[in-house]
């Protein structure tokens, strides 16, 4: 220890003596354990921590699977039936509620409701803070009338009232008595609901063919997932048995709990950015290798006098060990704050619902361990060869020389040019991927939507089902809705719609093409289904392609029409003409869970393909037809309104116009089209800008290592450079053989690292947009960039070289 305490020491006093290093080495280990750490604790909260419930591998979500394999919603009676039979301690099921509106206050508040089975918050193991969760029963018709509130909610819109329980509140028209408040559990449920009622089943809500649920279940002590799955597989058997009609082919597929919150394209990109912080580490030591190699060459003679007066090699070793080790543990702890504000400014740039709530990146111990863990390896890394270097010094050439002009040899300068050429490597390999990942984004955005956002505005308009009696009352609402919007100063065109654009469809349906070969109804092929009003198509400049849009008299009592999109026509009547061909279709029935007879639905015209998914995803993965509100009425409410006018100018008139119509009626959500385009973005946003980042960072760092190796072997040269100039070797000589020397470098780094580029895209495809793996351009780009970079790397030693004064140079020692 009093060894340790003297190297210790003498360590601070050697780093004081040569502040520029001591500096530079500290900010660049911040850099490269602060990004680690940041993105590690990302890792950490996403991958490797379990899910904040008792006994989280219990729980699985469980999903009816279609004969083509694909998963889905699941009926109310096939749930009942799994309830009933299968290896459960419980299972509950879950649905969107869309009368979560509260109302009585004041202006009418939107919230996220969900309605869950009596045991849902049992399965996650969760007791309520103040009152109770639902007990058996209060699933049940006429006894669900009860809420329990979420902390956030509690304290947003009662200010933690501990007086809440027992208290009626008004949600979507009806009294709801408040039975529990819910602990601020993480993660519970992504973090979006705000409250919970039960999920009563009407008889109208009990059928087989409606596919409307979600499925979460805990299963029993000592059952093993194996062993859920193969008797869930036996029951579904037992069910298309008994009920061919609706279930003939169809299955059920078990899913663990933490596969259904990683989505795999985020688990990808989190890999792929922590594999970058890794490598931006890596050239960091190359760098503080090189430039520790650097420093020891003026330590050589000390090194020698302290050997001469007895130090062995391990006491050496373990000296300069120890202030490589200082340096690193100085610059972890600076890097450790900078993950914090990293983690904070990740956060702030993520898009809503990129990561589950139940992942909570933070600085916690784990990941201050990971830190200091990664810190002391550092230190080992970028410091044992230098130090193992220093400990075997030529005691009668380094005490002669007096460290003047020493040099680390031909060995040592090997040794830096490897370094750097990793460090080109690794830089290469960075840019490669950063610049396929930005060309994506880039293609992205030049992605034809198929719709004019140009001053659109849009927002949800929820509508309780209980709300109005039957769908004349709902589409009257609606159109005095319509009569209303329209008349506002600066509106151009009005239109409603289940589903807004690049936000999904909101319904599927199976369906037959009429006189084609007669199939089961439980076999039949799915498309997807908007109900919009006949403006939809002029409001927002989708092309019809042949026929005719929807118009006025698509009505009910009118033949039934619909409008399919191009996708639709390519996959299911590629061989023959659309227009004016049947499809059968069941019946919906408004704001109810069951379907009616089957409907044979006209096909009037064909539009264009509008984006419904995300920008990148294809339009052949969206088949599907349009059919106006007032021939299939839904109450998934969305408002499109197009102005003469900048977007943001008609948002304070559309909401006042609403509440002209119904002063309860919530207006949420409301957004430009333009800002639903950009959002639709925000992942391949993120990612191209994080790795974007790291990769200049790279660069900068590479960049630095190669000045240093060149500037480095300028000084060892100045002796071979004053001989050339007195031999006649002109300035345009000089320079390029200092030029030389570092693009040799580089070119040797760029070969390595476009293979590893190569690699990395492989790993990439499967986000990758309109833009090959191989992508010559990217690696040109790249290799230019980095060609460029190591000119301007050597241009200053190469100044200094042909600078030297031959006769200063050759008493140079």
């Amino acid at each position: 220890m009093g060894e340790l305490l003297q190297d210790l020491k003498f360590g601070l006093r050697s780093l004081r003596k040569s502040p520029g290093f001591a500096a530079i080495a500290l900010l660049t280990i911040a850099i490269g354990i602060g990004a680690n750490a940041a993105i590690f604790s990302f890792i950490d909260g996403v991958v490797l921590k379990p899910l904040p419930y008792p006994e989280p591998g219990r729980i699985v979500r469980v999903w009816e699977k279609l004969p083509n394999g694909d998963w889905n919603s699941v009926s109310a009676l096939n749930f009942l039936d799994w309830q009933r039979r299968g290896p459960f301690q419980y299972l509950a099921a879950t649905g969107w509620d869309n009368s979560a509106t509260l109302t009585g206050i004041g202006e009418p508040v939107s919230l996220h409701g969900v309605r869950v089975s009596a045991h849902y918050l049992d399965i996650l193991g969760i007791k309520a803070s103040l009152g109770r969760t639902f007990v058996d029963g209060e699933d049940q018709p006429g006894r669900e009338n009860v809420v329990v509130l979420t902390h956030k909610l509690w304290l947003r819109q009662f200010g933690g009232d501990p007086a809440i329980v027992g208290k009626t509140i008004t949600l979507g028209g009806r009294p709801n008595t408040v039975i529990g408040v819910l602990p601020q559990t993480p993660g519970l449920d992504h973090g979006w609901v705000d409250l919970y009622r039960p999920l009563a089943f009407a008889p109208d809500n009990r059928t087989r063919d409606f596919h409307w649920l979600e499925v979460l279940g805990r299963l029993r002590e000592g059952v093993t997932f194996e062993q859920a799955r193969t008797q869930m597989t036996a029951i579904a058997i037992s069910i298309a048995h008994d009920f061919p009609a609706s279930n003939k082919g169809w299955g059920v597929a078990l899913q663990p709990l933490t596969e259904s919150y990683v989505g795999g394209d985020t688990t990808r990109s989190l890999y792929v950015l922590m594999a970058a912080v890794g490598m931006v580490l890596l050239i960091a030591c190359a760098n503080l290798a090189n430039l520790t190699l650097a420093r020891g060459v003026s330590r050589e003679r000390e090194a020698a006098i302290r050997a001469a007066l007895g130090a062995g090699r391990g006491r050496l070793l373990r000296q300069f060990l120890t202030e490589s080790l200082m340096l690193s543990l100085g610059g972890g702890l600076v890097g450790i704050g900078a993950a914090y504000l990293g983690i904070l400014g990740m956060k702030a740039a993520m898009p809503p619902y990129w990561l589950n709530q139940e992942a909570d990146p933070a600085l916690d111990g784990r990941v201050v361990l990971f830190s200091l863990g990664l810190t002391v390896l550092t230190g080992i890394i970028f410091g044992l060869v230098p130090a193992l270097r220093a400990s075997r010094p030529d005691l009668t050439h380094s005490i002669r020389q007096g460290g003047g002009g020493a040099s680390v040899g031909r060995g040592g300068n090997r040794l830096r040019c490897a370094l750097v050429v990793t460090e080109v490597a690794l830089a290469t390999v960075l840019l490669g991927g950063s610049g396929l990942l930005l060309r994506s984004f880039a293609q992205m955005q030049k992605v034809e939507t198929g719709f004019d956002a140009t001053n659109v505005v849009t927002a949800w308009l929820p509508v309780a089902n209980a709300r109005f009696p039957d769908s004349p009352a709902f589409l009257g609402y609606v159109h005095r809705l319509e009569d209303r919007l329209g008349a506002l100063p600066g509106v151009r065109d009005v239109a409603f719609t289940s589903a807004l654009p690049l936000q999904g469809w909101g319904w599927g349906m199976p369906f037959q093409v009429v006189g084609s070969k007669a199939i089961d109804v439980s076999n039949w092929p799915n498309c997807f289904v908007k109900m919009v009003s006949p403006s939809y198509f002029r409001t927002l400049g989708i092309k019809v392609i042949k026929g005719r849009s929807l118009n006025d008299q698509d009505v009910k009592g009118s033949a039934p029409a619909i409008v399919i999109n191009s996708a639709m026509a390519r996959k299911f009547f590629s061989t023959m003409e659309p227009i004016g061909k049947q499809v059968s279709v069941q019946e919906i029935f408004y704001a109810q869970t069951k379907l009616g007879p089957e409907i044979p639905w006209e096909i009037v015209g064909v539009v264009a393909d509008e984006k419904v998914g995300g920008l990148a995803q294809s339009n052949d993965y969206s088949p599907g037809f349009y059919v106006t509100q007032e021939q299939l009425p839904v109450n998934d409410l969305a408002l499109v309104v197009k102005g003469n006018l900048a977007a943001a100018a008609l948002e304070r008139s559309i909401t006042a116009a609403v509440h002209e119509v119904d002063r309860d009626q919530v207006v949420s959500d409301m957004k430009t089209l333009e800002t639903i385009k950009s959002d639709s973005l925000s992942n391949e946003r993120l990612r191209s800008a994080l790795l974007s980042i790291f990769a200049g960072v790279a660069l900068v760092l590479a960049a630095l290592g190669l000045y240093g190796v060149i500037a480095y072997s300028v000084l060892q040269r100045t002796r071979e450079i004053g001989i050339r100039t007195a031999l006649g070797a002109t300035d345009a000589n000089i320079l390029g053989m200092v030029v030389r020397s570092g693009l040799n470098l580089t070119l040797l780094g760029l070969a390595i690292g476009i293979a590893g580029a190569i690699g990395l895209a492989q790993f990439l495809s499967a986000v990758l947009f309109n833009v090959p793996a191989y992508d010559p351009l990217t690696l040109g780009a790249v290799a230019v960039l980095l060609v460029v970079t190591a000119l301007f790397a050597g241009f200053v030693p190469a100044r200094r070289a042909v600078r030297v004064n031959p006769i200063v140079a050759l008493r140079f020692e």
